[in-house]
């Protein structure tokens, strides 16, 4: 069974903004992966990665964002996730302990606001 999702990317100043909707898993976190790398230029000073409308992640996502994270902190850019207060996304990346690798913000205004 593959799952869908969606990434919207657009230049929001000198940050990234790519919305994802759906469910991430491993049918399509290769996909959404190559979306989110392709998206950041090398001047941008960030990835806000908003998952307000993404319903569902699973390791393998986990393990995207973990490794999206490492490969944007080489290039000195930062990754911020958007999950807003009682997301579904909330307690998985709260135990995967996300926030050590991203910035966790409630809002969007928040994350883009950090530069």
């Amino acid at each position: 069974m593959t799952t869908s999702a969606e990434v919207v990317v657009e230049r929001h100043g000198p940050a990234v903004l790519a919305r994802l909707s759906g469910e991430v898993d491993m049918t399509n976190a290769a996909y959404v992966g190559d979306e989110l790398r392709a998206s950041v230029p090398n001047d941008a000073s960030a990835l806000v990665v908003d998952l307000s409308d993404t319903r569902y992640i699973d390791s393998a996502a986990i393990s995207l964002l973990f490794e999206l994270a490492r490969r944007l902190e080489r290039r000195r850019q930062d990754l911020r996730l958007v999950v807003p207060e009682g997301s579904p996304l909330a307690r998985v990346l709260e135990i995967t302990e996300i926030h050590t690798a991203a910035a966790l913000h409630q809002t969007l205004d928040s994350a883009l606001a950090s530069d």
